[in-house]
Formats: structure tokens, C-alpha cells, sequence
């Protein structure tokens, strides 16, 4: 399913990488992208994301 999604999200023309963490749940994946010059950028990443059906959170780091 990772690969699945990364694949997806790489047609749409966005740059990806993935990000492990451990939670309560145990160890996950994120696909993550980016990284963008501005905010509006960003956002026009997560509309496209979005029309696409897959699900999208826009993070400040």
C-alpha cells in the first residue's frame, strides 16, 4: 500500500519521502512532500492531493 500511494502521489507530479515514527499504534509510514518554496505552493499541493481522493494535512516545520 506505501508503494501504492507513493506511486499516486509522484503522478500527480509531486516530489516524495517517507518518514517512520512509532506510536501508540506501533511503528508507521508517512508519505510525506515537499518541500515547498512558499505557503501558496503548499496548498495548491494539498488541493491536488485532495481532488485526487487521497488525504492531505498541511505541516509547518
Amino acid at each position: 500500500m506505501l508503494r501504492e500511494t507513493r506511486q499516486k502521489v509522484e503522478k500527480l507530479g509531486l516530489k516524495t519521502y517517507t518518514q517512520v515514527i512509532e506510536g501508540d499504534a506501533g511503528r508507521r509510514t508517512r508519505v510525506r512532500v515537499g518541500p515547498f518554496g512558499t505557503r501558496a505552493e503548499a496548498q495548491a499541493a494539498v488541493a491536488k492531493l485532495k481532488a485526487a481522493g487521497l488525504p492531505a494535512n498541511l505541516l509547518t516545520l
